[in-house]
């Protein structure tokens, strides 16, 4: 039943918005969550109490809907969903709901129910398998008035959303405008000032050094690492035989030697930059971190057979004093002076660029004047791009740049000031957006929606001042 759950889904027509009040809890990873029994409430919106009952009512719907949604893969990794916030969400709106006295009837409520395919035979609602499924202990494990009140409310919210967001309505026009520049593939002609060469003409004393030091400390911060120790063997049993012989206190390099088995010891190493031996599971590194000094893991799986580790120790995360990273802090102070000496030097190429475009290309300007033009590979204004460096950083600017205007001002880039130069435009076939054209209104239209709703569900949390009661296991 689950997988049934699962494969037939939701309607899409109303998938957006279900999909849009889970977003906005900002959810990653699940709560769990105690009541204090000791007080009647959950905690406050608008200054008034919530009820244990109330919290714990919205809390099941918004568990109930992520059941629809997701089906079996719910049961898998819903504890990714923040339910607990989710609830709050809900009994937020449904407030501003009741303010705006937005109501839905009876009529609504079973119209919708009947919809969903999973309570259907034969293409038809029916009443036996709905009851059956809802109050299936392995699947909603509701009351049907439960259930029917948590659709009402979930129905509610949705008008709510309607009218907040009300849909957009693009003419074919501004549609196809849209559609071009969000298709197009630029290609861009620039000029970097990096700041590095410029550092190389700049000096830096030992006060400017220590100033530099005392007032970015943060910046040379060192994140918290771990070492260990560890054996690694491809065999299982012996893995098993040595870890059931370890216990607190265990020379771990003795025990080991008996078995024939040799302990390393790593580097240090960070959660976010683990070393690769111990890298192939992720989840081992959490699992590492939370471990305290000399305590042992059970025998874990490795690429080329088990390991067991020991921590050895634990580094908190620090500032290093001045003297063990003084080279480091006087690269800093040198950069921040590259790019001091670089922006008059990028200013002033800028005025020089748009006077010699009156005659020349971009390539050929800069050329004449001394600087290195290079050229980035054809690439969407709204596309994607990791890693590579300056090209996503030039995305923004390059946004605003067409035929009409192709010279950018002077920009700030992580390595220095930069000119950009709108070379190339390539437009999508006009064939291509009539083929496209419904599946991108859609899209479109479902994007500025969830930027009206995001702001509004923001401006409605703030007024809201949610204070909640709820404990944390």
């Amino acid at each position: 039943m689950l997988e049934i759950l699962r494969r037939k889904g939701v309607n899409k027509t109303i998938l957006w918005f279900i999909a849009i009040v889970i977003i906005l809890s900002f959810g990653v990873f699940g709560t769990a969550y105690r009541l204090d029994n000791t007080v009647n409430s959950a905690g406050t919106i608008y200054g008034h109490n919530v009820s244990i009952k109330d919290f714990q009512q919205a809390y099941l719907d918004a568990r109930d809907q992520a059941i629809r949604i997701y089906g079996d893969e719910f049961f898998k990794n819903g504890n990714r969903l923040d339910l607990e916030q989710e609830a709050w969400d809900r009994l937020i709106l449904l407030k501003e709901a009741q303010k705006r006295d937005i109501h839905t009837n009876d009529q609504e409520v079973v119209a919708y129910i009947a919809s969903f395919p999973f309570f259907q035979r034969n293409g038809q609602f029916d009443q036996v398998l709905y009851e059956e499924i809802v109050q299936n202990p392995r699947l909603f494990d509701r009351s049907t008035i439960d259930f029917e009140e948590g659709i009402r409310k979930q129905l509610i919210i949705k008008k709510l959303i309607d009218a907040a967001a009300p849909e957009v309505v693009l003419s074919d026009a501004e549609l196809k405008k849209a559609y071009q520049k969000r298709n197009e593939k630029i290609t861009l002609e620039y000029v970097l000032f990096n700041a590095s060469d410029f550092a190389k003409n700049a000096a830096a004393r030992d006060d400017e050094i220590k100033t530099f030091y005392e007032q970015h400390k943060e910046q040379f911060r060192l994140p918290p690492s771990i070492v260990l120790n560890y054996v690694q063997t491809k065999d299982k049993a012996l893995a098993d035989t040595l870890s059931k012989e370890l216990t607190p206190g265990t020379n771990f390099a003795a025990l080991a030697k008996t078995l024939k088995l040799e302990v390393k010891t790593s580097a240090p190493f960070t959660q976010e930059a683990p070393i690769l031996t111990f890298a192939s599971n992720p989840d081992n590194i959490g699992k590492f971190f939370a471990m305290k000094p000399g305590e042992y893991s059970f025998p874990l799986e490795a690429p080329d057979g088990w390991q067991i580790v020991q921590l050895k120790k634990k580094n908190v995360s620090a500032v290093p004093a001045l003297q063990d990273i003084k080279d480091k802090v006087k690269d800093s102070v040198l950069l921040k002076k590259g790019f001091a000496l670089a922006k008059p030097q990028a200013d002033k190429s800028l005025k020089a660029l748009r006077e010699a475009l009156k005659t020349k290309n971009f390539k050929t300007a800069a050329t004449g004047l001394g600087l290195n033009c290079q050229e980035t590979p054809a690439f969407g204004r709204k596309e994607y791009i990791a890693n590579v460096g300056l090209i996503e950083e030039f995305q923004q600017e390059a946004d605003e740049l067409n035929t009409d205007k192709r010279l950018s001002g002077v920009i700030s880039t992580s390595q220095g000031p930069a000119i950009i130069y709108l070379e190339k435009v390539e437009k999508p076939e006009d064939g291509q957006f009539e083929s496209d054209k419904e599946n991108f209104r859609q899209m479109l239209s479902a994007e500025g929606r969830n930027q009206i709703l995001i702001t509004f569900m923001v401006q409605l949390r703030t007024k809201a001042n949610l204070q909640s009661k709820i404990k944390h296991q």
